[in-house]
């Protein structure tokens, strides 16, 4: 084993045992036996928070645009692109969706390449750019809505997402999932806010206007956002060693985030319907879903506080656990009051689940100088099964709505993934115990 795992083995070790160090061992002084302790903030504490204020805008912006596709869909579908069916509108935010986890792997390489704050303003650019082609385009175009939203603002959204997580987790070593959290919720509040805009603005000033006041929205706080942003000191590479990306416990965790992610978005992407298909009021439908959307962000960053406190992995695992238990009570979700419990409970833990997976890859290949790949490349499994995500569930449960054979594949697959990880985290520390028995 090379040194630098012998560095991610340690480090990693102190991020699961849960400690509060805010100690990473370099190369240099792991070899002398010397513990080269870092600041608990690199450029201090304030301008750390002010940093995670200012991703937290950035993802407001720009993951909204993805988390709030469900008003887009239902206005195109019913009138904006009347010639296109609900299938091929799908692949609009399939497309957005891909891209802004596809792209991570280059967004973050270029903030491991010392390239931060000029891959915030270049997504940022794009972005804006294409909100505000989208509202340019004409009535059942879909060559240029797929262009303006599912090509340019999912580059956009892309080039932010990852160095967003990557620059607020690295003010805060070893300790980073509470940043993260905070981060990454940042989306589901933004969807939430970008759904009433749109939904109120549309009827009464047409699509044009509703998407220019949104943009200008996302064109003022991502300019505040990249202002707030101050990018720490990164670690040389002879310091901090090169992260081997074939490591077993890392790669088991890429596959139990495909899975989860997999299984897990079935009851996001047709809650809508299962109440639908249940005789529900609408009024009452739209209220759940907001719950769910409501109850995911505060699962983003609840269970955040917890996995700095007892362990990042454990945390994660066991939220992966209730989320896979929580899928089974949408068995009892088709009246109103089972629905409304389901929403909140699966949503909060599904929010805990994928909010945590960036942390647990930190901590298993906690590496500080190529953080922004390794964060990139787990990305990439978790864009395939966000595209497929939707087309397979649908055709699991069929025409005939078969729902409990959609209920069965979300528990099976997350209680898949939390097995997996499992597996991940016991060869970590089998590889850590015998790296330290033999030193």
């Amino acid at each position: 084993m090379s040194t630098s795992e012998q560095t991610s083995f340690e480090k990693g070790h102190h991020a699961e045992a849960g400690s509060h160090y805010a100690t990473d061992r370099s190369t240099e002084g792991s070899e002398k036996g010397v513990a080269v302790v870092a600041p608990r903030h690199p450029v201090g504490a304030t301008r750390a928070w002010i940093t995670v204020l200012g991703c937290f805008f950035i993802q407001f912006c720009t993951v909204a645009s993805v988390n709030s596709f469900g008003v887009f869909e239902d206005y195109y579908v019913s009138e904006f692109l009347p010639s296109s069916s609900a299938s091929r509108v799908s692949w609009i935010i399939g497309l957005e969706i891909l891209l802004q986890l596809g792209l991570g792997v280059i967004g973050g390489k270029l903030c491991d390449l010392g390239h931060t704050r000029a891959v915030f303003a270049t997504g940022s650019v794009i972005y804006l750019v294409s909100f505000f082609m989208l509202s340019l385009t004409k009535e059942d175009q879909y060559y240029q809505v797929i262009l303006a939203q599912g090509v340019g603002m999912g580059i956009g959204v892309g080039l932010c997402y990852v160095p967003a997580l990557v620059t607020a987790a690295l003010h805060f070593p070893g300790r980073q999932a509470v940043a993260m959290g905070i981060v990454i919720s940042a989306g589901s509040f933004g969807g939430g806010i970008f759904s009433i805009m749109i939904n109120q603005l549309i009827p009464k000033h047409g699509f044009p206007s509703a998407i220019r006041a949104t943009a200008y929205l996302s064109l003022g706080l991502l300019a505040v956002g990249n202002l707030l942003i101050t990018v720490p000191p990164r670690p040389p590479k002879a310091v901090a060693g090169e992260t081997p990306l074939l490591y077993t416990p890392y790669v088991l965790t890429l596959i139990s985030g495909f899975l989860g992610q997999l299984g897990g978005l079935f009851p996001l992407f047709y809650i809508q319907l299962f109440a639908d298909s249940h005789h529900m009021a609408e009024g009452f439908i739209f209220y759940s879903v907001a719950a769910m959307s409501f109850s995911t962000a505060f699962g983003r960053v609840v269970p955040s506080y917890f996995a700095d406190k007892y362990g990042v992995v454990g945390t994660y695992i066991v939220c992966a656990i209730i989320n896979a238990g929580c899928a089974f009570i949408m068995f009892g979700a088709s009246k109103p009051a089972g629905l409304i419990v389901f929403c909140i409970l699966y949503g909060f833990f599904f929010g805990s689940a994928t909010s945590l997976f960036s942390p647990v890859i930190t901590a298993l290949m906690p590496s500080e100088a190529d953080r922004g790949k390794v964060v990139g490349v787990a990305m990439a499994p978790v864009a395939i099964s966000s595209l497929i995500g939707s087309p397979v569930g649908g055709a699991i449960i069929g025409s005939s709505l078969d729902w409990w054979k959609g209920i069965v594949w979300t528990g099976v697959l997350m209680g898949t993934s939390a097995a997996i990880q499992v597996v991940a985290r016991e060869i970590h520390r089998k590889n850590i115990r015998s790296r330290t028995a033999a030193t």
